[in-house]
Protein backbone atom coordinates (compact mmCIF):
# COMPACT_ATOMS: atom_id res chain seq x y z
CA UNK A 1 0.00 0.00 0.00
CA UNK A 2 1.16 3.53 -0.70
CA UNK A 3 2.65 5.79 1.96
CA UNK A 4 -0.09 8.36 1.38
CA UNK A 5 0.90 10.63 4.25
CA UNK A 6 4.37 11.04 2.71
CA UNK A 7 2.89 11.59 -0.75
CA UNK A 8 0.55 14.28 0.56
CA UNK A 9 3.54 16.25 1.85
CA UNK A 10 4.60 16.78 -1.78
CA UNK A 11 1.36 18.57 -2.76
CA UNK A 12 1.22 22.20 -1.60
CA UNK A 13 -2.48 22.58 -2.48
CA UNK A 14 -3.39 19.96 0.13
CA UNK A 15 -1.98 22.22 2.83
CA UNK A 16 -4.22 25.14 1.88
CA UNK A 17 -7.00 26.02 4.30
CA UNK A 18 -10.41 27.37 3.40
CA UNK A 19 -12.33 28.97 6.26
CA UNK A 20 -9.73 27.51 8.60
CA UNK A 21 -10.36 23.91 7.46
CA UNK A 22 -8.43 21.63 5.09
CA UNK A 23 -9.77 20.81 1.66
CA UNK A 24 -10.73 17.42 0.29
CA UNK A 25 -9.78 17.38 -3.37
CA UNK A 26 -12.01 14.93 -5.25
CA UNK A 27 -11.76 16.28 -8.78
CA UNK A 28 -8.65 14.59 -10.16
CA UNK A 29 -10.50 13.17 -13.17
CA UNK A 30 -10.77 16.79 -14.33
CA UNK A 31 -7.42 18.12 -13.08
CA UNK A 32 -4.86 16.51 -10.81
CA UNK A 33 -2.99 18.47 -8.18
CA UNK A 34 0.73 19.16 -8.77
CA UNK A 35 3.60 17.98 -6.58
CA UNK A 36 6.36 20.39 -5.64
CA UNK A 37 8.77 18.48 -7.91
CA UNK A 38 6.74 19.50 -10.97
CA UNK A 39 6.26 23.06 -9.73
CA UNK A 40 10.01 23.37 -9.13
CA UNK A 41 10.78 22.15 -12.65
CA UNK A 42 8.57 24.90 -14.10
CA UNK A 43 10.13 27.55 -11.86
CA UNK A 44 13.64 26.39 -12.80
CA UNK A 45 12.91 26.77 -16.51
CA UNK A 46 11.50 30.27 -16.14
CA UNK A 47 14.17 31.33 -13.63
CA UNK A 48 17.41 29.85 -14.92
CA UNK A 49 17.42 28.91 -18.61
CA UNK A 50 14.37 30.30 -20.43
CA UNK A 51 14.94 29.74 -24.16
CA UNK A 52 13.72 28.04 -27.31
CA UNK A 53 14.64 24.42 -27.89
CA UNK A 54 16.57 23.49 -30.99
CA UNK A 55 16.83 26.99 -32.47
CA UNK A 56 19.75 28.82 -30.89
CA UNK A 57 23.33 27.73 -30.09
CA UNK A 58 23.66 29.38 -26.65
CA UNK A 59 23.74 27.64 -23.29
CA UNK A 60 20.14 28.40 -22.31
CA UNK A 61 18.86 26.89 -25.54
CA UNK A 62 21.10 23.85 -25.21
CA UNK A 63 19.76 23.15 -21.70
CA UNK A 64 16.17 23.64 -22.83
CA UNK A 65 16.73 21.32 -25.78
CA UNK A 66 18.32 18.66 -23.57
CA UNK A 67 15.51 18.61 -21.02
CA UNK A 68 12.79 18.91 -23.68
CA UNK A 69 14.17 15.83 -25.45
CA UNK A 70 14.66 13.98 -22.17
CA UNK A 71 11.01 14.47 -21.28
CA UNK A 72 9.91 13.01 -24.60
CA UNK A 73 12.11 9.96 -23.92
CA UNK A 74 10.57 9.61 -20.44
CA UNK A 75 7.05 9.59 -21.90
CA UNK A 76 8.07 7.01 -24.51
CA UNK A 77 9.53 4.72 -21.84
CA UNK A 78 6.48 5.25 -19.59
CA UNK A 79 4.17 3.71 -22.22
CA UNK A 80 6.82 1.41 -23.74
CA UNK A 81 6.90 3.07 -27.15
CA UNK A 82 9.62 1.71 -29.44
CA UNK A 83 11.27 5.11 -29.74
CA UNK A 84 10.86 8.70 -28.56
CA UNK A 85 10.08 9.68 -32.17
CA UNK A 86 6.68 8.02 -31.67
CA UNK A 87 5.68 10.67 -29.10
CA UNK A 88 4.27 14.00 -30.33
CA UNK A 89 3.76 16.96 -28.00
CA UNK A 90 0.24 18.40 -28.26
CA UNK A 91 -1.93 20.55 -25.98
CA UNK A 92 -4.20 17.83 -24.62
CA UNK A 93 -6.03 14.57 -25.35
CA UNK A 94 -8.57 16.43 -27.47
CA UNK A 95 -5.92 17.65 -29.88
CA UNK A 96 -4.26 14.23 -29.92
CA UNK A 97 -7.48 12.44 -30.90
CA UNK A 98 -8.31 15.07 -33.52
CA UNK A 99 -4.85 14.71 -35.02
CA UNK A 100 -4.81 10.91 -34.85
CA UNK A 101 -8.26 10.69 -36.44
CA UNK A 102 -6.82 12.19 -39.62
CA UNK A 103 -4.95 8.95 -40.29
CA UNK A 104 -7.80 7.86 -42.57
CA UNK A 105 -7.98 9.34 -46.05
CA UNK A 106 -11.05 11.53 -45.71
CA UNK A 107 -10.88 12.49 -49.37
CA UNK A 108 -11.08 8.93 -50.72
CA UNK A 109 -14.03 7.85 -52.84
CA UNK A 110 -15.05 5.28 -50.26
CA UNK A 111 -15.98 6.93 -46.99
CA UNK A 112 -13.95 5.65 -44.04
CA UNK A 113 -15.71 4.42 -40.92
CA UNK A 114 -15.15 5.62 -37.36
CA UNK A 115 -16.29 3.37 -34.51
CA UNK A 116 -16.77 4.73 -31.00
CA UNK A 117 -19.09 4.19 -28.02
CA UNK A 118 -21.98 6.12 -26.50
CA UNK A 119 -20.24 7.02 -23.23
CA UNK A 120 -17.28 8.57 -25.06
CA UNK A 121 -15.96 11.94 -23.97
CA UNK A 122 -16.84 14.76 -26.36
CA UNK A 123 -13.18 14.74 -27.45
CA UNK A 124 -13.84 11.31 -28.92
CA UNK A 125 -17.28 11.99 -30.33
CA UNK A 126 -17.94 15.56 -31.44
CA UNK A 127 -15.44 15.57 -34.31
CA UNK A 128 -16.81 12.31 -35.67
CA UNK A 129 -20.41 13.57 -35.51
CA UNK A 130 -19.32 16.73 -37.31
CA UNK A 131 -17.49 14.83 -40.04
CA UNK A 132 -20.46 12.54 -40.55
CA UNK A 133 -22.78 15.55 -40.89
CA UNK A 134 -20.47 16.84 -43.62
CA UNK A 135 -20.72 13.53 -45.45
CA UNK A 136 -17.04 12.68 -45.00
CA UNK A 137 -17.25 9.55 -42.82
CA UNK A 138 -19.57 6.79 -41.69
CA UNK A 139 -19.95 6.91 -37.90
CA UNK A 140 -20.97 3.93 -35.80
CA UNK A 141 -21.71 4.57 -32.11
CA UNK A 142 -21.89 1.33 -30.16
CA UNK A 143 -24.32 1.71 -27.23
CA UNK A 144 -22.84 1.22 -23.79
CA UNK A 145 -25.08 -0.94 -21.62
CA UNK A 146 -26.10 0.36 -18.22
CA UNK A 147 -23.89 -2.30 -16.59
CA UNK A 148 -21.02 -0.90 -18.69
CA UNK A 149 -19.73 -4.34 -19.72
CA UNK A 150 -18.14 -3.83 -23.13
CA UNK A 151 -20.16 -5.60 -25.83
CA UNK A 152 -17.39 -7.50 -27.61
CA UNK A 153 -19.81 -9.44 -29.80
CA UNK A 154 -21.42 -6.25 -31.07
CA UNK A 155 -18.01 -4.66 -31.58
CA UNK A 156 -16.75 -7.67 -33.54
CA UNK A 157 -19.87 -7.68 -35.71
CA UNK A 158 -19.41 -3.98 -36.51
CA UNK A 159 -15.70 -4.35 -37.26
CA UNK A 160 -16.23 -7.32 -39.58
CA UNK A 161 -18.60 -5.26 -41.73
CA UNK A 162 -16.04 -2.46 -42.23
CA UNK A 163 -13.85 -2.22 -45.32
CA UNK A 164 -10.37 -3.57 -44.48
CA UNK A 165 -7.86 -0.75 -44.10
CA UNK A 166 -10.58 1.89 -44.08
CA UNK A 167 -11.78 2.12 -40.48
CA UNK A 168 -10.64 3.51 -37.15
CA UNK A 169 -11.88 2.28 -33.77
CA UNK A 170 -11.45 5.24 -31.42
CA UNK A 171 -12.26 4.07 -27.89
CA UNK A 172 -12.04 5.24 -24.27
CA UNK A 173 -9.61 3.14 -22.26
CA UNK A 174 -11.35 4.18 -19.04
CA UNK A 175 -14.59 6.15 -19.10
CA UNK A 176 -14.58 9.47 -17.27
CA UNK A 177 -18.25 8.85 -16.38
CA UNK A 178 -18.86 5.14 -15.91
CA UNK A 179 -15.26 4.49 -14.76
CA UNK A 180 -15.39 1.26 -16.78
CA UNK A 181 -12.23 -0.23 -18.29
CA UNK A 182 -12.23 -1.87 -21.72
CA UNK A 183 -10.23 -4.99 -22.73
CA UNK A 184 -7.80 -3.09 -24.95
CA UNK A 185 -5.58 -5.96 -26.06
CA UNK A 186 -8.54 -8.14 -27.06
CA UNK A 187 -10.15 -5.29 -28.99
CA UNK A 188 -6.85 -4.42 -30.66
CA UNK A 189 -6.55 -7.99 -31.92
CA UNK A 190 -10.06 -7.84 -33.40
CA UNK A 191 -9.31 -4.52 -35.10
CA UNK A 192 -5.99 -5.65 -36.54
CA UNK A 193 -7.34 -8.98 -37.80
CA UNK A 194 -9.69 -6.87 -39.91
CA UNK A 195 -6.93 -4.46 -41.01
CA UNK A 196 -8.18 -1.49 -39.00
CA UNK A 197 -6.54 1.05 -36.70
CA UNK A 198 -7.07 1.30 -32.93
CA UNK A 199 -6.91 4.73 -31.31
CA UNK A 200 -7.15 5.00 -27.54
CA UNK A 201 -8.43 7.88 -25.44
CA UNK A 202 -6.14 7.35 -22.45
CA UNK A 203 -6.95 10.57 -20.59
CA UNK A 204 -8.29 8.63 -17.59
CA UNK A 205 -5.92 5.67 -17.76
CA UNK A 206 -2.51 7.22 -18.44
CA UNK A 207 -2.30 8.73 -14.88
CA UNK A 208 -3.73 5.72 -13.08
CA UNK A 209 -2.66 2.38 -14.54
CA UNK A 210 0.33 0.90 -16.41
CA UNK A 211 0.12 1.18 -20.20
CA UNK A 212 2.22 -0.83 -22.64
CA UNK A 213 1.38 0.28 -26.16
CA UNK A 214 3.24 -2.63 -27.71
CA UNK A 215 1.73 -5.43 -25.62
CA UNK A 216 -1.72 -3.85 -25.82
CA UNK A 217 -1.55 -3.54 -29.64
CA UNK A 218 -2.34 0.20 -29.62
CA UNK A 219 -1.79 2.14 -32.85
CA UNK A 220 -2.55 5.69 -31.64
CA UNK A 221 -3.05 7.06 -28.14
CA UNK A 222 -3.89 10.44 -26.67
CA UNK A 223 -3.29 11.62 -23.10
CA UNK A 224 -3.22 14.87 -21.13
CA UNK A 225 -0.49 15.70 -18.64
CA UNK A 226 -2.73 17.94 -16.52
CA UNK A 227 -4.51 14.80 -15.26
CA UNK A 228 -1.18 13.07 -14.53
CA UNK A 229 0.38 15.51 -12.03
CA UNK A 230 1.78 17.60 -14.89
CA UNK A 231 1.26 21.15 -16.17
CA UNK A 232 -1.81 22.37 -18.02
CA UNK A 233 -1.81 22.76 -21.78
CA UNK A 234 0.44 19.76 -22.46
CA UNK A 235 -0.54 16.40 -23.86
CA UNK A 236 0.86 13.66 -26.03
CA UNK A 237 -0.09 11.74 -29.12
CA UNK A 238 1.59 8.36 -29.34
CA UNK A 239 1.60 6.77 -32.76
CA UNK A 240 3.38 3.87 -34.39
CA UNK A 241 6.08 5.47 -36.47
CA UNK A 242 4.80 4.21 -39.82
CA UNK A 243 1.41 5.73 -39.05
CA UNK A 244 2.95 9.05 -38.03
CA UNK A 245 4.79 9.11 -41.35
CA UNK A 246 1.45 8.81 -43.16
CA UNK A 247 -0.38 11.28 -40.93
CA UNK A 248 -0.90 14.83 -42.18
CA UNK A 249 -0.16 17.63 -39.66
CA UNK A 250 -3.02 19.83 -38.42
CA UNK A 251 -0.79 22.93 -38.38
CA UNK A 252 2.29 23.83 -40.41
CA UNK A 253 4.92 26.51 -39.84
CA UNK A 254 8.24 27.01 -38.12
CA UNK A 255 10.05 23.87 -36.93
CA UNK A 256 7.90 21.54 -39.10
CA UNK A 257 10.04 21.88 -42.25
CA UNK A 258 13.67 21.27 -43.13
CA UNK A 259 13.59 23.68 -46.08
CA UNK A 260 11.36 25.96 -48.15
CA UNK A 261 12.64 27.01 -51.57
CA UNK A 262 11.60 28.09 -55.03
CA UNK A 263 11.61 25.58 -57.88
CA UNK A 264 12.52 26.32 -61.48
CA UNK A 265 8.83 26.19 -62.30
CA UNK A 266 8.27 29.16 -60.03
CA UNK A 267 6.38 27.12 -57.44
CA UNK A 268 7.47 26.84 -53.83
CA UNK A 269 8.58 23.48 -52.45
CA UNK A 270 8.46 22.55 -48.78
CA UNK A 271 10.30 19.64 -47.23
CA UNK A 272 8.60 18.39 -44.08
CA UNK A 273 10.67 17.12 -41.19
CA UNK A 274 10.21 13.56 -40.00
CA UNK A 275 7.90 12.74 -37.09
CA UNK A 276 7.49 13.98 -34.46
CA UNK A 277 8.84 17.37 -35.56
CA UNK A 278 6.45 17.80 -38.49
CA UNK A 279 3.54 17.97 -36.02
CA UNK A 280 5.07 20.49 -33.60
CA UNK A 281 4.63 23.81 -35.37
CA UNK A 282 5.91 27.03 -33.85
CA UNK A 283 7.17 27.72 -30.38
CA UNK A 284 6.31 24.86 -28.03
CA UNK A 285 5.44 24.80 -24.34
CA UNK A 286 8.99 23.96 -23.28
CA UNK A 287 8.28 24.57 -19.61
CA UNK A 288 5.23 22.34 -19.81
CA UNK A 289 7.15 19.53 -21.50
CA UNK A 290 9.96 19.75 -18.93
CA UNK A 291 7.41 19.80 -16.11
CA UNK A 292 5.79 16.76 -17.70
CA UNK A 293 9.09 14.94 -17.46
CA UNK A 294 9.16 15.73 -13.75
CA UNK A 295 5.61 14.38 -13.42
CA UNK A 296 6.63 11.12 -15.10
CA UNK A 297 9.59 10.88 -12.71
CA UNK A 298 7.21 11.27 -9.79
CA UNK A 299 4.77 8.63 -11.04
CA UNK A 300 7.65 6.23 -11.66
CA UNK A 301 9.01 6.83 -8.16
CA UNK A 302 5.66 5.81 -6.67
CA UNK A 303 5.10 3.01 -9.20
CA UNK A 304 2.14 2.70 -11.53
CA UNK A 305 1.31 -0.80 -10.29
CA UNK A 306 1.21 0.56 -6.74
CA UNK A 307 -1.03 3.45 -7.80
CA UNK A 308 -3.41 1.13 -9.64
CA UNK A 309 -3.62 -1.22 -6.63
CA UNK A 310 -4.25 1.64 -4.22
CA UNK A 311 -7.01 3.07 -6.41
CA UNK A 312 -8.80 -0.29 -6.41
CA UNK A 313 -8.73 0.00 -2.61
CA UNK A 314 -10.19 3.52 -2.78
CA UNK A 315 -12.84 2.47 -5.28
CA UNK A 316 -13.87 -0.42 -3.04
CA UNK A 317 -14.18 1.86 -0.01
CA UNK A 318 -16.25 4.36 -2.00
CA UNK A 319 -18.62 1.79 -3.54
CA UNK A 320 -19.08 -0.14 -0.30
CA UNK A 321 -19.59 3.01 1.74
CA UNK A 322 -22.13 4.52 -0.65
CA UNK A 323 -24.11 1.27 -0.78
CA UNK A 324 -24.14 0.82 2.99
CA UNK A 325 -24.96 4.46 3.75
CA UNK A 326 -27.29 5.55 0.97
CA UNK A 327 -28.47 2.33 -0.64
CA UNK A 328 -31.23 2.92 -3.18
CA UNK A 329 -31.36 6.69 -2.61
CA UNK A 330 -28.68 7.01 -5.29
CA UNK A 331 -27.30 5.03 -8.21
CA UNK A 332 -23.61 4.74 -8.96
CA UNK A 333 -23.09 4.28 -12.68
CA UNK A 334 -20.61 1.74 -13.93
CA UNK A 335 -19.25 -1.65 -12.86
CA UNK A 336 -19.87 -2.91 -9.34
CA UNK A 337 -16.48 -4.64 -9.11
CA UNK A 338 -13.78 -2.11 -8.10
CA UNK A 339 -11.20 -4.15 -10.05
CA UNK A 340 -13.04 -3.32 -13.26
CA UNK A 341 -13.33 0.42 -12.74
CA UNK A 342 -11.37 3.54 -11.88
CA UNK A 343 -11.57 5.31 -8.52
CA UNK A 344 -14.23 7.73 -9.71
CA UNK A 345 -18.00 7.59 -9.73
CA UNK A 346 -20.77 9.35 -11.60
CA UNK A 347 -23.67 9.35 -9.15
CA UNK A 348 -27.33 9.66 -10.12
CA UNK A 349 -28.95 11.53 -7.22
CA UNK A 350 -32.45 10.51 -8.34
CA UNK A 351 -34.10 13.87 -8.77
CA UNK A 352 -31.75 16.02 -6.70
CA UNK A 353 -29.82 18.60 -8.71
CA UNK A 354 -26.14 17.55 -8.76
CA UNK A 355 -24.92 21.16 -9.13
CA UNK A 356 -26.68 22.16 -5.92
CA UNK A 357 -25.11 19.21 -4.11
CA UNK A 358 -21.64 20.07 -5.41
CA UNK A 359 -21.97 23.64 -4.13
CA UNK A 360 -23.10 22.42 -0.71
CA UNK A 361 -20.20 19.95 -0.60
CA UNK A 362 -17.82 22.88 -1.00
CA UNK A 363 -19.63 25.13 1.45
CA UNK A 364 -20.12 22.55 4.20
CA UNK A 365 -16.86 20.57 4.19
CA UNK A 366 -14.50 21.96 1.55
CA UNK A 367 -15.09 18.92 -0.67
CA UNK A 368 -14.14 19.85 -4.22
CA UNK A 369 -15.72 17.73 -6.94
CA UNK A 370 -17.51 18.03 -10.26
CA UNK A 371 -21.16 18.02 -11.28
CA UNK A 372 -22.84 18.01 -14.68
CA UNK A 373 -22.25 16.04 -17.86
CA UNK A 374 -18.46 15.72 -17.55
CA UNK A 375 -18.12 16.34 -21.31
CA UNK A 376 -20.21 13.24 -21.94
CA UNK A 377 -23.55 14.86 -22.77
CA UNK A 378 -24.62 12.13 -25.19
CA UNK A 379 -24.29 9.32 -22.65
CA UNK A 380 -26.20 11.20 -19.96
CA UNK A 381 -29.06 11.97 -22.33
CA UNK A 382 -29.26 8.39 -23.61
CA UNK A 383 -29.92 7.18 -20.06
CA UNK A 384 -32.23 10.13 -19.24
CA UNK A 385 -29.96 11.85 -16.73
CA UNK A 386 -30.66 15.24 -18.22
CA UNK A 387 -29.30 17.25 -15.28
CA UNK A 388 -26.10 15.26 -15.19
CA UNK A 389 -24.44 13.49 -12.28
CA UNK A 390 -22.24 14.15 -9.27
CA UNK A 391 -18.66 12.93 -9.78
CA UNK A 392 -16.08 12.43 -7.04
CA UNK A 393 -12.74 11.22 -8.38
CA UNK A 394 -9.81 10.07 -6.28
CA UNK A 395 -6.06 9.75 -6.81
CA UNK A 396 -2.85 8.64 -5.10
CA UNK A 397 -2.96 11.53 -2.60
CA UNK A 398 -6.48 10.82 -1.32
CA UNK A 399 -7.30 8.86 1.84
CA UNK A 400 -10.01 6.49 3.00
CA UNK A 401 -10.87 9.05 5.69
CA UNK A 402 -11.61 11.64 2.99
CA UNK A 403 -13.95 9.21 1.26
CA UNK A 404 -15.75 8.61 4.55
CA UNK A 405 -16.22 12.37 5.05
CA UNK A 406 -17.51 12.67 1.48
CA UNK A 407 -20.08 9.90 2.03
CA UNK A 408 -21.24 11.32 5.37
CA UNK A 409 -21.57 14.79 3.85
CA UNK A 410 -23.53 13.43 0.88
CA UNK A 411 -25.87 11.60 3.24
CA UNK A 412 -26.44 14.82 5.21
CA UNK A 413 -27.11 16.87 2.07
CA UNK A 414 -29.57 14.34 0.66
CA UNK A 415 -31.43 14.34 4.00
CA UNK A 416 -31.57 18.14 3.87
CA UNK A 417 -32.92 18.25 0.31
CA UNK A 418 -35.53 15.48 0.54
Amino acid sequence: MLDVSSIREDFPALHELKDGKPIIYADSACMSLKPKQVINALVDYYSHYTACAGRSPHAFSRETTRLYNESRKKIAAFINAKDASEVVWVRNTTEALNLGGNILNLNSKEKPTIITTSESHNSNLVKWVRLESLGRINLIIIPTHIDCVFDIEKFTSVVEKCSPGNFLASLNHISNVTAAKIPVKELGKIVHENEGILQLDAAQSFPHTPIDVQKMEIDLLGASMHKALGPTGVGILYGKYDLLEQLEPLILGGETVSDVKALNSGKVNIELLNPPSKFEAGLQDYAGAIGSGAAIDYLNSVGMENIAEYEVHLANKMLTGLEETLGKKIQVLGPKDPKHRAALAAIDLKGINPHEVAILMDEMNNIFLRSGYHCAHYWHHTINLNEGTLRPSWYLYNTVEEIEIFIATLEEIISMLT
